[in-house]
């Protein structure tokens, strides 16, 4: 044990000088992670385009982020008022996202380096993990949402500062480590509830990595170690909750339902329930939609032959092996814990855990494949670029490509709707609309679509058709937008709609004669229909 942390005290020396050495021997990785932020997200910066909420966070400001206190982000607003971006600056905020993404690589390629031990197996593989983690669709689906984009990237370089101190922690000591981990822990889970179950994965991650690489070290100290991960986990978990109740207290404000409101365990029968996870669980296994490929199912099989291959011979090599078997099915479960939580489908932003285990299997196979075929065969450097050059096809093919579909689909509508947001304004202004003039929109109006576009979550969606389930609004929301144009007009009242809903009734649908009139000071504008969501 002595010898176990004498090494580890040496390698936590000149951390400055190991991670710039760890850059400038992998330049090739980090010249391929360039590229793939690039290619992943070269569309968006080059064709800037407002995302959903957006608009509200521009109007509504401070009100918005209460809305954020009230849900526990507080991390997400704290790293707002720390930058200077409080008040937000669409565009920016994704050219800071790109930057934090390089940076966040870097991070976690050097972490996974570190964890396994100086010079411990194979790393010309070590940009798979960033690339295919910050190209999967989901990804994509997050760093679109303007209002928290740079923010999200910024926690996971927070998360990966954290494990990396509390490992240190773990293997040499120092109680301001461990400190310094949890004050990162909790800014991290505060920031997005979506790495809480991150954390549990790279926990875990790190747990398989450090076992398989640092077997001698580490082989006899897995409960103790298992332990104090845990342990961790829940103080950070507790203090992210405790804290934000405190801060909530503070400001007078009450828990937000956004949360609650996905939890369908007591809220819906169980039968439903099941179901639903059967279906997300084939949905995700199979690929069945843009945000999954089979990237999951590969990785589970190739990690499971990994750890299956002579087992009864590795077990007796090893000890505790069958207990590092459990943690790899506890990895690949890792990102259903949520689903099994809310009891229904998480939206594909709020499931990042999944791309985070798919990546991370991704390298550890690469690896392992590299570590094999360097002992058993001649034509190793043949196999290594056949390997890397596959991987990137792969990547390009399963999370690139679809991934811009997307953007270019956001792009898109964007361009429809903002020549149909000058069209309206301007039959505003032609029926002497002001700033004082009620503005009544009703009906939606949804984009044409071409062959090459496809719908996310929020992607691919328009101002002019969103929220149109909660009455009036997709009329709200629109007005913001038209707000944040610097376009302004007066909200309707109940009255307002009431009497808008009457006059509809008589009225024909935009772009004909008459899809837009004026009555007194209130100004009516018909996109469509009323839309049924619900039938009997």
């Amino acid at each position: 044990m002595e010898a176990y942390k004498r090494n580890s005290k040496n390698q936590s020396e000149g951390f400055a000088e190991s991670f710039f050495q760890f850059c400038r021997n992998h330049k090739i990785s980090i010249y391929i992670v360039l590229l793939m932020i690039f290619l992943t997200y070269g569309f968006m910066l080059f064709h800037f385009s407002f995302s959903i909420d957006t608009e509200d966070i521009i109007i509504k400001q401070m009100e918005f982020y209460n809305g954020w206190l009230a849900i526990n982000r507080y991390g997400l607003v704290f790293t707002k008022w720390l930058t200077g971006l409080l008040s937000i600056i669409p565009g920016f905020a994704a050219i800071l996202m790109a930057a934090t993404t390089f940076i966040y690589s870097l991070a976690w390629m050097y972490f996974f380096y570190w964890i396994k031990g100086k010079n411990c197996g194979r790393t010309e593989l070590c940009w798979v993990f960033p690339v295919v983690y910050f190209s999967s669709v989901p990804m994509v689906e997050q760093t679109n949402f303007q209002c928290q984009s740079f923010e999200i990237a910024f926690a996971m370089l927070i998360c990966a500062a954290a494990l990396l101190l509390e490992w240190k922690w773990i293997l040499s000591g120092k109680f301001l480590r461990l400190l310094l981990s949890i004050l990162l822990g909790v800014w991290c889970f505060a920031s997005y509830q979506a790495f809480v179950p991150i954390y549990i994965s790279a926990s875990l991650t790190s747990f398989v990595l450090a076992y398989h690489y640092r077997n001698e070290e580490v082989g006899g100290q897995v409960i103790l170690i298992s332990a104090k991960l845990f342990a961790v986990f829940l103080c950070d978990y507790l203090i992210f909750s405790l804290l934000g109740k405190f801060l909530r207290f503070l400001k007078g404000i009450g828990a937000g339902a956004y949360t609650n409101s996905m939890i369908h365990w007591g809220k819906y029968p169980l039968h439903e329930i099941v179901s639903s996870l059967k279906i997300y669980a084939g949905d995700v296994i199979l690929g069945r939609n843009i945000f999954w490929n089979r990237g999951y199912l590969f990785v589970c099989i190739g990690l499971l032959l990994t750890v299956f291959w002579k087992i009864r011979k590795k077990a007796a090599e090893h000890r505790f092996y069958l207990y590092y078997v459990l943690v790899i099915f506890m990895l690949l479960a890792s990102p259903f814990f949520l689903p099994v939580l809310l009891g229904s489908s998480p939206v594909a932003r709020g499931q990042l855990a999944l791309p985070f285990v798919v990546a991370a299997g991704a390298q550890m196979i690469g690896e392992r494949i590299l570590e094999n075929t360097e002992k058993l065969s001649e034509h190793f450097e043949f196999i290594r670029a056949a390997a890397a050059g596959l991987l990137l096809l792969l990547i390009f093919r399963g999370n690139i490509v679809p991934g811009n579909r997307l953007l270019y689909s956001e792009y898109v509508v964007r361009q429809q709707e903002n020549t149909l947001t000058e069209q309206l304004i301007s039959k505003v202004a032609e029926m002497g609309g002001t700033e004082e003039s009620t503005v009544v929109i009703l009906g939606i109006w949804s984009p044409a679509c071409n062959p090459s576009m496809v719908q996310g979550e929020t992607l691919g969606h328009s101002f002019y058709e969103w929220d149109q389930a909660i009455p009036g609004s997709t009329c709200n929301r629109v007005l913001n937008y038209w707000s944040s144009l610097g376009y302004t007009y007066q909200k309707p009242n109940e009255e307002h709609w009431k009497k808008a809903e009457k006059l509809g009734e008589e009225m024909p649908s935009w772009p004909q004669q008459g899809s837009v009139i004026r009555d007194e000071d209130m100004i009516v504008i018909k996109m469509s229909e009323p839309v049924l969501l619900f039938t009997d």
